[in-house]
């Protein structure tokens, strides 16, 4: 059993919060956050019996396993890098950080303290991931040619808010463009059954608005073994989730790629422990036959999957889902793709 403190009281903290409650392998034990009101609603709902008004007092705290770092990404290194010294183990939000040197930083930390991390890319963590590996590994659509993601959303421009913000980090590639890159490389990898495939070629283009943050952002990717990737990241544009995997023998279609089987992603208050979870789908399109649906079925949430990813790799420093090799191929990508769109930090 891992105690957790969660660092920030900010939406998603509620839903790990609320994933917590699905697992048997921690509990949260304590939270902190520089607004006190949020650290309070988190506490009563969900029974955490400490509350601290500061990140540096929660690390002090010697009955405190790991640490979820839940806030904005302009400060995840100096807190991963400091939980690390305080030899806490690490879920860190994606992005993990602002840039490659930031994540390479924070991995030697992690290092040298010797302690787990991970960037918290929940999708890696679902049963859903594996039976698309598995079914591209089998040959099910053929030989692997093209894949497109995309992930956007429409935010009113405020050039003050998280989004738009430069000194917040705001943007659509680093906020949800880490998605699309991280699924590409991922598929291009499981091809060669290999965790990942950093691309050799990176061609961009985007929107840059008044703050000098990407609104609308595109890259093309090629891949050494010839597969080519699409991926799209916006947030002035509702382009919704979606990946498509295309073969020489058909297409492989995930319709929720980022948030399968997760009641807690938009719940506002404690779900109940008798909740049923959904099984998220996969479709297959193949030349010769018709379209066919296969289910993938899961009995927790989503964030629940990701909370016992940490548990059940913690002694190896690094868990399957999302090594450290892929996180710093993920984070060189997300520079060279902003580079290419105009965007600098």
């Amino acid at each position: 059993m891992l105690n957790w403190g969660v660092m920030g009281a900010v939406g998603i903290a509620y839903v790990f919060c609320n994933g917590m409650r699905f697992t048997n392998t921690g509990e949260i034990l304590a939270v902190a956050s520089h607004t006190p009101s949020r650290a309070e609603k988190l506490a009563n709902d969900f029974g955490i019996s400490r509350q601290y008004d500061s990140y540096e007092t929660m690390l002090e705290d010697e009955d405190i396993d790991a640490v979820y770092i839940s806030t904005i990404h302009p400060f995840h290194a100096e807190w991963a890098i400091k939980s690390a010294q305080a030899k806490k183990h690490i879920l860190v939000e994606k992005p993990i950080s602002m840039n490659y040197a930031e994540a390479e930083a924070m991995i030697q930390a992690a290092r040298e303290h010797d302690v787990f991390l991970m960037e918290a890319f929940m999708y890696r963590c679902h049963p859903q991931m594996n039976r698309v590996v598995n079914l591209i590994q089998d040959g099910v659509i053929g030989d692997i040619q093209v894949v497109r993601a995309m992930f956007g959303y429409t935010a009113e421009f405020n050039p003050k808010s998280r989004v738009y913000s430069h000194e917040m980090g705001g943007g659509g590639i680093l906020d949800i463009g880490c998605y699309p890159s991280s699924m590409v490389r991922k598929i291009a990898g499981a091809v060669e059954n290999k965790p990942f495939l950093h691309p050799t070629s990176i061609k961009g283009n985007g929107k840059v608005g008044p703050t000098g943050v990407d609104h609308i952002a595109a890259a093309t990717l090629k891949f050494e073994n010839d597969i080519i990737g699409e991926i799209i990241a916006s947030v002035e544009c509702s382009l919704g989730s979606s990946v498509t995997i295309y073969g020489s023998k058909g297409t492989i279609i995930i319709p929720t790629p980022w948030l399968p089987s997760t009641p807690c992603r938009n719940a506002t208050r404690p779900l109940p422990l008798d909740t049923d979870f959904p099984s998220s789908r996969i479709i297959i399109q193949t030349n010769q036959e018709a379209e066919s649906e296969i289910m993938v079925d899961v009995d927790r949430d989503l964030f629940s999957y990701e909370a016992d990813m940490v548990a059940d790799h913690i002694e190896n420093r690094q868990a399957p889902a999302m090594p450290w090799d892929d996180t710093l191929s993920n984070m060189q990508l997300l520079d060279e793709w902003r580079k290419e769109v105009g965007v600098t930090y």
